[in-house]
């Protein structure tokens, strides 16, 4: 279980920014969708490697219950369940805050596998010292499975993300539905719970957005395979991600290239 989502608000409320309420999608509308689609997709990368760090590593505004027990040894707890309260100040003036549960169940309790059921329910806020809010709610589920004892080693995200951003002027929402695999090929031997090794990410699925009025619906694709960098904090360090979808009777592709750890650029055709 990963704390990444505090992180993300700060991201979305830049993206957001931009945005604007026309019935297709603008220039600014695809950069922060893109944006935002990159959030998602360093979020799961982060997802593989022990389930239970992020628990270990959590602050004191979070609580672990459940049970807790690993009788296979796989760094995926039997189901525990990790209790979000969290507020500090932050750099605009106001407060960011996170509440909600992060709950896993290991479906393979008595083997080793990469087998496991996690839902979300979290609700995070940023104020400001003006009259700007953000807020975001992310409802849903991840599902951990594997091909063989070597791989590929799959995480499927059903996730709800509703953003809204107000502020004196106008209020903007975006709502994400998220409906897409991301697939992992370590480049050597890796046992399911234990620390992530280098490897490749591959996406498939589909992703839907709504900014405004307008809604598209994003197929997803990895014409280049990412990478997968342990030593990175956001996981992805190269590699380019597409979402292609249909808008007035064109075919539109927003894509994501990864040039380096927390570098990615967001272009649109």
């Amino acid at each position: 279980m990963k704390l990444a989502y505090l992180g993300q608000l700060g991201a979305i409320a830049v993206g957001l920014i931009g945005c604007t309420k026309d019935t297709s999608l603008s220039a600014s509308d695809q950069m922060s969708a893109g944006q935002a689609l990159a959030n998602e997709v360093e979020d799961s990368a982060g997802g593989f490697g022990a389930v239970n760090q992020g628990a270990t590593a959590a602050p004191s505004c979070v609580t672990l219950s459940g049970d807790t027990s690993d009788p296979d040894n796989d760094s995926i707890p039997t189901h525990a369940t990790l209790t979000f309260n969290c507020s500090a100040a932050n750099i605009l003036g106001g407060t960011t805050s996170v509440t909600g549960t992060l709950d896993v169940t290991d479906d393979q309790p008595a083997a080793i596998a990469w087998a496991f059921t996690g839902t979300a329910a979290l609700h995070g806020a940023i104020t400001t010292a003006g009259a700007a809010t953000l807020t975001t709610d992310r409802t849903g589920s991840i599902k951990a499975t594997q091909g063989t004892a070597a791989g590929p080693f799959e995480l499927a995200r059903t996730l709800v993300v509703t953003t809204v951003l107000t502020t004196a002027r106008a209020s903007v929402t975006m709502d994400v539905n998220n409906d897409w695999t991301l697939s992992y090929a370590p480049h050597a031997t890796w046992t399911p719970g234990g620390v992530a090794i280098t490897g490749t990410l591959t996406a498939t699925g589909s992703w839907n957005v709504s900014i405004g009025s307008h809604a598209a619906e994003w197929t997803l694709a990895t014409p280049t395979p990412l990478t997968l960098d342990p030593a990175c904090d956001t996981r992805v360090t190269a590699g380019t991600l597409t979402g292609t979808y249909a808008d007035a009777g064109a075919m539109h592709t927003v894509t994501v290239t990864w040039t380096g750890c927390g570098a990615s650029t967001v272009t649109a055709r």
